[in-house]
């Protein structure tokens, strides 16, 4: 029984007992420099790497200590952690707590110096071997490459005059970060700018300032940071942010920090905790490791900001930010509208004929209302004529008239003003004609800038990824796994993809200058436009009834049924060709009457001589002298045509062809519009099917293609599958671009062809259109 015991208990010992030991978690303690946005985002990559290397077991417990940015609480810190049994590996994050970590006397246990400044200028010594004091001690290089970075920054900006903008605390405690940064290397000056918790910097910016260096301002809210960076983009200055892209996203200019960075060092802190808690020791983990290619990352917003523009030749590998953003006032559909509305040349000249004719209809109501002249005559007559006149005209007169003329029937006059309200309704629609399309116009104009900008941003996608795949394939090969021939391809892929970018660049500055001149705005403008808003939402105010007809094809010609109804009430062309035709009718019906009716007037005169001077009277004769007082006369005038050669009856002949002609056209127009929206609503549906189809396949490329990445970077792909698959994916998402653009763009033709836009109407007219659609879908 006791042998029994003993073969157990030594089973126990060697098998079970290191199962046990290892199933008990790793116990990590963590001293960041100060608690903040990109403190805690380290943390929580190195927590989330920890654990993922841990799962085997019971994983891993923490326990977080901050150092307020002083370096005797990091050391304090450390020390407790040290001290603590429930604490079996001991990680430092930041510069200060990673400097508290070296300085140290003795390592009890492993402790890991996550983001050490600079192992030389800092004398740390090398990790390898098998030197008892650093049997517990690793450190690991910053991600933050500080030097090297900002002397990139210098090169591309070809600046003069640097300030670093870093938070007061981690400057005054850690002020070798100012030896570090101010060598005698430097072709330009460093002026360091400390700053207290959400304070700006830019009123103590020294003079002769042309770029910023921008530290980790954690104290800082998202608000006061993006403050900063607005200000140096309004003087002018480009910024550099040191810890990757999110602050470009609040304005920054440039960064060689790739977003990818925490996660890289987070796995290289859980490599080494595993290490140390599997094996007890450090000391033969490596410092260096290989450093991947950094590449610039550029706002494209920020430099616009800034209007300082690099030299491009320095960043052929660049991945670029915004690229199609603008900055100011983001111009929405409605607002292009208006604008157009307002500026637009041909808007502009239809207001001014529907101006004219509504004059026509005063000028023309004018000519039966009494019509009152008043004159004035001065006469010299000579000796002789004075003579012949027999005492009734004075050698020298000045006379004063006045007449009237008041038509009481005319039938020339009263069609005149009815004939001129025609054509002043004919006016009205034709400015309405005008006016939908403006509309139609500037919402196609304003789609293509929107599609042009997301096709430069996929194309700019497509640099991004191919860069990506650049470096698989330049680790693959240093690592012989790959050849220089995969470096090559890849190196040829991204060219062809920025003539592509460059193409697209192009498409998207064309689209705004279109869209400029439709607004009759400068052509060279700047156009912004808003990413978070689809057009779709704006355009299609009742999609929901639209999915319900796409599902049935029979309802698509409902659909079309109702959409003719709707163009009988609204189409501006058949109001048009309808008056047209009462013109017609009413020229006609005139030259009929004029053929019976007379034309009635009242007229009369008054006259008063003021002055007659040098009369000649002869007594012999019995004239009366001429009347001294008014003298006036009324009378009544009737007159109606008696032979015109026939011209009446050839006018209404003509009349009546004219009549037949519009009749004609009318029929010929409705077979137009009925083509164009049965047409149009084939290709709606067609497009919004094709609309998921594409958006589908695009889901599927992208799935490809990361699979497909993931494969080649583990030797399972080679470079012609990943190149056809990111082409596809590439290819596929431009077709789910251009379904979604398109079927808004089929949808706008649509309401232009039924006369009315109804996403511009306000909210009632738009559920009264609403309504209206479902009652005639639901109808039998």
């Amino acid at each position: 029984m006791s042998r029994i015991s003993i073969i157990l208990s030594t089973v126990f010992i060697l098998f079970v007992y290191p199962l046990v030991l290892y199933s008990q978690p790793v116990k990590v303690g963590i001293v960041a420099d100060a608690w903040g946005k990109e403190f805690e985002l380290l943390s929580r990559q190195v927590k989330t790497e920890i654990e993922a290397l841990t799962n085997a077991g019971e994983g891993a417990v923490f326990k977080e200590l901050s150092a307020n940015w002083q370096p005797s609480r990091a050391t304090e810190s450390l020390q407790d952690f040290l001290q603590d049994p429930e604490v079996d590996v001991v990680v430092t994050l930041g510069f200060l707590s990673s400097e508290a970590a070296a300085r140290l006397p003795v390592y009890s246990k492993p402790v890991i110096a996550a983001t050490v400044l600079d192992p030389e200028l800092q004398e740390l010594p090398a990790q390898s071997g098998n030197n008892s004091d650093m049997l517990h001690f690793s450190w690991i290089e910053s991600f933050i490459q500080l030097k090297k970075d900002m002397h990139s920054f210098a090169r591309i900006f070809e600046f003069s005059n640097l300030a670093v903008i870093i938070p007061h605390a981690l400057y005054s405690e850690f002020r070798v970060i100012d030896t570090y940064l101010t060598g005698n290397r430097n072709s330009f000056t460093v002026s360091f700018i400390p700053v207290e918790k959400n304070e700006n910097p830019l009123e103590q910016l020294p003079v002769g300032t042309d770029a910023a260096m921008v530290f980790p301002l954690i104290q800082h809210s998202d608000t006061a940071i993006t403050e900063i960076f607005s200000g140096l983009n309004e003087q002018g200055i480009p910024s550099l942010s040191v810890t990757g892209s999110t602050y470009l996203e609040r304005g920054a200019t440039i960064t060689f920090t790739p977003s990818r960075a925490f996660q890289q060092v987070a796995r290289q802190v859980a490599v080494r905790v595993v290490k140390a808690t599997e094996e007890n020791s450090l000391y033969d983990v490596l410092a260096v490791t290989d450093k991947p290619e950094r590449n610039p990352i550029i706002n494209m917003e920020g430099l616009r900001l800034t209007g300082h523009f690099p030299q491009w030749d320095e960043l052929d590998n660049a991945i670029l930010l915004n690229v199609s953003k603008i900055p100011g006032e983001e111009l929405t559909l409605h607002k292009a509208i208006a604008l157009a509305l307002e500026n637009n040349l041909q808007g502009k000249i239809t207001d001014q004929d529907l101006r004219i004719a509504e004059k026509d209809i005063r000028i023309a109501q004018a000519n039966i209302l009494p019509q009152i002249e008043a004159s004035g005559t001065a006469v010299q007559l000579s000796e002789n004529l004075v003579e012949s006149a027999m005492g009734q005209k004075g050698e020298f007169t000045i006379t004063g008239s006045v007449s009237l003329k008041q038509i009481i029937y005319s039938e020339a006059a009263y069609a005149n003003i009815a004939l001129k309200k025609l054509m002043a309704e004919n006016a009205k629609q034709s400015n309405r004609q005008t006016i939908l399309d403006i509309v139609l116009n500037v919402s196609e104009d304003y789609i293509s800038l929107l599609f042009a900008k997301n096709n430069l941003q996929i194309k700019n996608e497509n640099i991004g990824a191919t860069l990506q795949n650049l470096e698989l394939a330049k680790a693959k090969e240093k690592s012989g796994e790959g050849s220089v021939s995969d470096v090559n391809r890849w190196t040829s892929e991204l060219n062809i993809g920025k003539m592509d970018l460059n193409d697209a660049q192009a498409r998207y500055k064309a689209a705004m200058y279109r869209l400029n001149e439709q607004l009759d705005q400068p052509v060279g403008n700047s156009i912004a436009t808003p990413d978070s808003v689809d057009v779709s939402e704006t355009i299609l105010q009742h999609q929901h009834i639209l999915d319900f007809y796409f599902s049935n094809p029979l309802l698509s010609e409902k659909y079309a049924d109702f959409l003719m109804n709707e163009m009988m009430a609204y189409s501006p062309e058949l109001e048009q060709l309808a008056t047209a035709g009462e013109i017609v009718d009413r020229q006609k019906l005139m030259k009929i009457r004029q053929m019976y009716l007379p034309e009635v007037a009242l007229v009369g005169s008054a006259d008063q001589a003021f002055v007659r001077e040098g009369v000649i009277r002869n007594p012999q004769l019995p004239v009366p002298p001429p009347p001294d007082d008014i003298t006036w006369n009324l009378g009544l005038r009737v007159s109606i045509p008696i032979f015109e050669g026939g011209r009446k009856k050839n006018e209404i002949q003509k009349a009546a062809i004219e009549q037949e002609k519009i009749a004609w056209q009318k029929e010929d127009l409705l077979n137009k519009l009925e083509m164009g929206i049965r047409s149009n609503v084939q290709f709606l549906q067609t497009s919004y099917r094709e609309m998921e189809l594409a958006e589908n396949a695009a889901r599927a490329a992208k799935e490809n293609f990361h699979t497909t990445q993931d494969a080649y970077a583990q030797g399972m792909a080679n470079v012609a599958q990943l190149t056809d698959a990111q082409s596809v994916m590439i290819q596929t998402r431009q077709m789910a671009l251009g379904a979604r653009y398109q079927y808004v763009l089929d949808y706008v033709k649509i309401e232009r062809l039924q006369g009315n836009f109804s996403f511009l109407e306000d909210d009632s007219e738009r559920v009264q259109y609403a309504n209206r659609l479902l009652n005639y879908l639901t109808q039998e």
